[in-house]
Order: structure tokens, then sequence, then C-alpha cells
């Protein structure tokens, strides 16, 4: 039998080849790394509100006992920061009833009640109505609540406070339907995801976001990233915190662990997890560019141990040259545009391309004492402002893009990007109005 590297007791987790730790040792090791990364970074102040993104998987469930380990009495250095907790509800891109989206809602509550933190939930729906005043708060389900009393009433109280809309959920299926592909899809879901958490943040109170991305989930979003024209944003995709946002900021204090650290912590703590199903779940390795990158990962660390190690330390130097000269943020993603290229690129020669594959217009007709009926806004539009797909295009990076392009109708798109798009159009317009007047800068 294996000895641990550092006592020389009996093994019971071998990390990697020459990595043997001992239970105790092994749990010392995982708690050392989640709070040093706090220690280094230093962007959490003491007694800052942080929002726990806590989804009952392996991430967050471990992500979720450190932090009461850190702040139990018991820990020698306490973490000073104030948690709470939000859980979001994806049920209905699955097209699942009411009562089973409030059925898989038991068991997280139950773990969430019992932490004695502020827990909030809501739907993912709650995004398609961000931005617009006449809709409901973000936050179905909250409490404050420091009593840990579990009991059924108390539960099944907070699931009837579960506000699920049909509406907002019919418009989330139908944008999704509108994506042809299953790759646009888990794409927009991950985009949107992180809107609310954001908004939802804002609402609350809470200025930082924390994640339970591990450094496996880091390493394949990475390779899916580049593979999808998202290379710029490869610094705030690894990185501790993630600023895109502005007044909440995103941190990641797993970035350091794999997939098999944060299981083998979970099953020596005997800390319970459960995976609630997902668009992407039971669905084959080539049905997306993410499946199919995670396989390929996975499948290569099996046989390569250092495989995560080292995508994750590349990724971890890579940084982009955006910042200097780029202030425009895309409006579905937040990240700095990167389309602002010169004539001789490979964006350029690609957006020449697809110009010149397009077919031609048909002309408005402006003879016509009415509308002709195509709703485009060519042909003396009607009342309500709408979007078009350039105009769209010149809001957004090239991943997002590439996401719009996969889409048969744009408008089906969340309100606030298509508010943000119009904005930046009339913006555009009232400046070439008015060039000649500017004082040069």
């Amino acid at each position: 039998m294996r000895k641990c590297m550092k006592c020389e007791e009996q093994a019971c987790v071998i990390i990697r080849v020459n990595d043997a730790f001992c239970r105790s040792c092994f749990l010392q090791h995982c708690t050392h790394k989640f709070r040093s990364s706090f220690g280094k970074s230093k962007v959490i102040r003491d007694g800052e509100k942080v929002l726990l993104a806590f989804s009952g998987g392996n991430g967050s469930s471990a992500m979720l006992h450190l932090v009461q380990q850190g702040l139990s009495k018991e820990a020698q250095k306490k973490l000073r920061f104030k948690p709470g907790l939000i859980f979001i509800d994806e049920g209905s891109v699955l097209g699942l009833s009411t009562e089973q989206r409030r059925k898989d809602h038991r068991y997280v509550l139950e773990i969430m009640r019992e932490t004695g933190y502020p827990y909030h939930v809501t739907c993912l729906e709650k995004v398609m109505g961000l931005g617009q005043t006449s809709e409901s708060p973000l936050v179905g389900t909250s409490t404050t609540s420091t009593s840990t009393e579990l009991t059924y009433d108390n539960v099944e109280s907070d699931l009837q406070k579960l506000s699920i809309s049909n509406t907002a959920g019919e418009r989330l299926k139908d944008m999704l339907e509108s994506a042809k592909s299953m790759t646009a899809k888990e794409d927009l879901i991950r985009r949107l995801r992180c809107d609310l958490l954001a908004a939802v943040a804002r609402e609350t109170g809470f200025s930082k976001v924390m994640l339970g991305d591990s450094s496996t989930r880091l390493s394949v979003q990475l390779l899916a990233d580049i593979a999808q024209g998202r290379g710029a944003q490869t610094h705030l995709e690894m990185g501790f915190a993630d600023d895109r946002y502005g007044d909440i900021i995103f941190v990641r204090p797993l970035r350091e662990f794999t997939s098999k650290e944060v299981a083998m912590y979970n099953k020596l703590n005997n800390v319970e997890a459960t995976v609630l199903p997902r668009l992407a779940t039971k669905q084959p390795s080539n049905s997306s560019i993410q499946r199919l990158t995670e396989e390929f990962v996975t499948g290569l660390q099996s046989d390569f141990p250092s495989t995560v190690s080292t995508v994750f330390r590349t990724g971890e130097k890579m940084t982009s040259d955006h910042k200097k000269n780029v202030t425009e943020r895309c409006a579905m993603c937040q990240a700095l545009l990167d389309t602002n290229v010169p004539e001789c690129s490979a964006l350029s020669a690609t957006q020449f391309s697809q110009q010149i594959s397009k077919r031609p217009t048909a002309i408005p007709c402006s003879s016509q004492s009415e509308c002709c009926g195509d709703g485009d806004g060519s042909c003396q539009t009607a009342t309500k402002e709408i979007v078009s797909h350039e105009q769209l295009n010149e809001a957004l990076c090239y991943g997002c893009r590439l996401i719009v392009r996969d889409m048969k109708n744009t408008s089906t798109l969340p309100q606030h990007i298509l508010d943000e798009a119009a904005r930046r159009a009339r913006r555009s317009k009232m400046k070439e109005s008015i060039q000649d007047f500017l004082l040069p800068q």
C-alpha cells in the first residue's frame, strides 16, 4: 500500500501518480488550497456579502461545505465574508411540469435551509424580463432566517412561494427552439445564467458571486470557447475573479481543484450531492462542441494525468490586449468587444465572405399606402422598434455573433439584449448625423 507523502501514514487518496495522501492530510490540503485562493487575490473584503451559486452538484456542494468549515467556530482563521445561497431552476428548458420542478427543488431547499444562511431560489426564465420595470422580483423564494429547524411544512411553504411564470417559460423555450444547434443552445443558456446571477446579486445586495467551477471544468470550457471564437475572453473565463459585470464580480475558489479532488473531498466528508437534469443530459458526445470537448479532455486525463493541469496552466497565462483601446462591451456576455479589427484580419475576411454570399434583399414597396406586412422595419414600419440583424451584430462579440447566426428568429432573445442593441444603434446614428459638428479628440 502507498504511504502518505506528508506524514508517512497509510494513504487513502491518490490524486496523481506521485501524490498520495491520508485522509487528514488530504482534507488539510484541500482546505489550504481553498483558503489560499482568497489570500492571493484579496478580492473579497471583511464583512462583504458573497452569493454562492448552488446547484446541488459536486462542485457547489464541496464549495458550500468548505465555506461552512471556514465560518465554523472550530476554524483557526475564520473566513470573514457573509455568505448567501442562490439556486436557479432550469426546468423550463427541459419542458418539465410545475409539479416535477418543485419536486426537484425539494432536495436543494432542504440543504440550503440546513445551512442557516440566507438563501434565494429563482427560475432561468426570469432572465427574459431583465430590464423591464413591470416584471416581478427576480427572487421567487428567499429567507434571511438564521434558524436551522427543518420541517416538511417549512420546505413546502418555500416551494409554494416559488414563482414559475408559464409565459416567460414559453418565451425561453421559443428562444432555444430558434437556435438550430445544441452548441448554440448550451452557450446561450450559460450566458443567460450568468446574467441572471448578476441581476439577482444586485437585487439582493450582494457584491460577489462565488462559482464552483473546478480546473477540469475550466479546462474543458477553455478549449470549447476557443473553438467557438471566444479566445479573447480566456483571461476572464480562467481567472479567479471575473469583473466583466463591473459592480458584480464572479470568483472561482475551486479553480485549483480537479474534479477528482472535488469528488474525493465530498466522499471523505460525507457530503451528499445530486445532479439535476439539464439540456445536455444524456446527449451523445457529438451533439455539441462542449460535450465533445468534455469527452476528449476527460478521456485524455485518464491516460495522461497531467492533461488538465497542462491545459489549465496554459490557459491561465493567456491574456488579451483588447482592453487597451476598447471600451464597448458585448450586449450578451458583457465581455469587451473583439470585433474592431483591421481589414487584413481573419475576422474581416470571414465577414466579407458572409456579405457576398448573402442573397440580394428585395426593394421595399413605397408605392403602397399600407405596410406590406413583413414587419422587418423596411417598409412603413409599425409602432414597435425592430432591431435588425446588422444592428444586433454590431453590439455583440464574435462568439455571440455565432450564436445569433445560428438562430432562426433573433427577436426571441431576452429584451435587455435587444434594448441594448437598439440603444447603441440609435446612438451610432445620432453620432453620424452630428459628426461634422464634433470637435476632434
